[in-house]
C-alpha cells in the first residue's frame, strides 16, 4: 500500500529525521482516540493511536505494532491512508506522522503506561477535547475516508 522507499525518501530530502504513525481504528462509526499520560509529551492530550517506524520496519508492520502495544488490540488490516503531519518533540527535531485506517479484530481496548484514558468518539465529540490542533485535522480526515 505504501511505498516505503518514496516515502522515506521524500522524507530525507524534507529533513525529516524521524516517521511515525497515526492509526485510526473504528467502530460503529467512531474513531478509538487514546489521553496521552500526564507525564508524558503532550500529558493529557488526547490523540490517535500510534508511534515511532524503527528501522527494517515497514510503515504498515510499525502501525500494527503500535495498536497492539497501545491499545491491546489485535489489528486484520489496513483500509487505506489518509492525511498525516509534521511535528517537532524536545527528542525529535523533525517528525513526519503517516497516519492509516485499519480494522480490529474484536476486544477489549486494554491501555499501556503511555495513555491512561480512551473514548470512542464521534466528529461531534473533538471540539470538546483536549486535542492538538494538527491532530483534529487528520482525525477529521480519517472520518471523511468513513463515508
Amino acid at each position: 500500500m505504501l511505498n516505503k522507499t518514496a516515502i522515506r525518501n521524500k522524507a530525507s530530502k524534507e529533513n525529516i529525521t524521524h516517521l511515525s504513525t497515526g492509526v485510526a481504528i473504528v467502530k460503529d462509526g467512531k474513531i478509538l482516540l487514546v489521553r496521552r499520560s500526564v507525564d508524558d509529551f503532550l500529558g493529557g492530550f488526547y490523540e490517535l493511536p500510534g508511534g515511532g517506524v524503527v528501522d527494517g520496519e515497514t510503515i504498515e508492520e510499525a502501525a500494527m505494532r503500535e495498536v497492539k502495544e497501545e491499545t491491546g488490540l489485535v489489528p486484520s488490516k489496513v483500509i487505506t491512508t489518509f492525511k498525516g503531519f509534521d511535528y517537532r518533540t524536545d527528542k525529535k527535531p523533525h517528525v513526519r506522522q503517516i497516519n492509516l485506517l485499519i480494522e480490529v479484530k474484536p476486544g477489549k481496548v486494554k491501555l499501556s503506561d503511555e495513555h491512561d484514558d480512551f473514548l470512542w468518539a464521534t466528529e461531534k465529540d473533538l471540539g470538546d477535547l483536549k486535542i492538538t490542533e494538527n491532530m483534529i485535522k487528520c482525525i477529521k480526515d480519517a472520518f471523511v475516508k468513513l463515508t
